[in-house]
């Protein structure tokens, strides 16, 4: 072979690979596809890079929170958390794994990088440590324990706030009926102490993890007689399950509640504000005008709180004395206040403006002086 023809050989080769610098010059002979930049670049004189700047893997480290594992009852909640994990990572392939469930436990993705779940423990699992552990595709990333104690009996409660129940207090009826073969949401508390019957409901802010706790919120009714009175929880189907008794008895003399610590009525002109308008017993105000009411209780009746007035011939209306719990956090008595409007066409004179508090026992009195227009 002569070198004329290897000459020939070779340039037909580099023109067929795309190597032939005057190709990649002009860009006359670019085929498509291929950019003339990247070209350029591979003809330059520099070193080549890679075409894809590889991609940053996060770390494969993920934390499992467990809550509700310890000293849980059969039947309770156990809410499970893998966080410091991507979707990608977990490939929604999570799942834990515990002899204390049922079975397995998928969990989710939570859109907050992490995955969870919620699921109660089996109503047949036997006191004691069980094993948990947490999945990804198969391959163990955590691992943690249950404390399981004996299952408890249902049981029903009345508790109150004070150390004797008084009549208008707030009392709380709970019912726990986490127990193997417990069945029914819909639960009734009966008593003579109360305006109405109580309906019971499971409230998941109250007890999250006791997927069977009953509870209602109502108060005593104010005007009780001293006594021990009897509260019945009913079942879904009117069946009686319980009784509780409870000693109600209004306050006495030497009681810390008895009176009370009382100021008032103090009144001012709601315009400028309790803090910038002298407040007295006495308050100057033309008809069709209005006045404001603060009374002040350092130990005030249990319920009281929603029935305090102010009641005045001069006024519109009874005056209800709503908390104001902007003073809640300055050392000041809870105090209690409401603005009234002094009826049109009024005479000129002195109206009174009472408050009755404790039952009656507290009886207190300022006068609004009516001035002629």
């Amino acid at each position: 072979m002569n070198w004329s023809r290897l000459v020939g050989l070779a340039a037909a080769g580099l023109v067929l690979c795309g190597c032939a610098p005057g190709a990649g010059a002009t860009g006359a002979g670019q085929s498509p596809g291929v950019s003339g930049h990247g070209a350029h670049k591979a003809a330059g004189n520099g070193p080549s890079k890679p075409a894809h700047t590889p991609t940053h893997t996060p770390p494969f480290n993920p934390e499992l929170d467990l809550s509700g594992n310890l000293d849980a009852r059969p039947g309770q909640l156990i809410s499970m958390r893998l966080d410091s994990i991507t979707r990608a990572q977990g490939h929604d392939a999570v799942t834990a794994h515990s002899p204390a469930f049922g079975g397995p436990v998928r969990l989710r993705w939570q859109d907050d990088a992490s995955y969870g779940a919620t699921r109660p423990l089996a109503m047949t699992v036997k006191p004691g440590w069980y094993p948990l552990s947490v999945s990804v595709a198969g391959r163990t990333v955590a691992r943690d324990k249950i404390h399981v104690l004996r299952s408890e009996r249902p049981s029903f409660t009345v508790t109150f706030g004070s150390e004797v129940a008084r009549p208008g207090e707030s009392v709380w009826l709970n019912f726990d009926d986490l127990y193997p073969g417990e069945r029914g949401t819909r639960f009734t508390v009966r008593s003579a102490a109360l305006h109405r019957p109580a309906r019971l409901v499971h409230d998941e802010r109250y007890d999250f993890y006791n997927p069977r706790a009953f509870l209602a919120g109502t108060a005593l009714k104010p005007g009780l007689a001293d006594g021990t009175y009897t509260f019945t929880l009913y079942g879904p189907h009117g069946h009686r399950i319980a009784k509780k008794r409870l000693k109600i008895r209004a306050s006495r003399p030497g009681d810390p509640d008895y009176l009370g610590k009382v100021h008032g009525p103090a009144l001012y002109d709601p315009g400028l504000g309790y803090a910038d308008s002298p407040h007295r017993r006495d308050f100057k105000v033309r008809p069709g005008g209005r006045v404001a009411v603060m009374w002040r209780d350092a130990v005030p009746d249990p319920g009281e709180e929603t029935r305090l007035t102010a009641t005045s011939p001069a006024f519109t209306h009874v005056l209800r004395l709503n908390r104001d719990d902007s003073k809640a956090s300055d050392g000041d008595d809870p105090r209690y206040l409401n603005t009234a409007t002094v009826r049109a066409g009024l005479k000129p004179g002195r109206y009174p403006v009472t408050v009755v508090a404790h039952h009656g026992r507290v009886r207190k009195v300022g006068y609004v002086i009516v001035t002629a227009r």
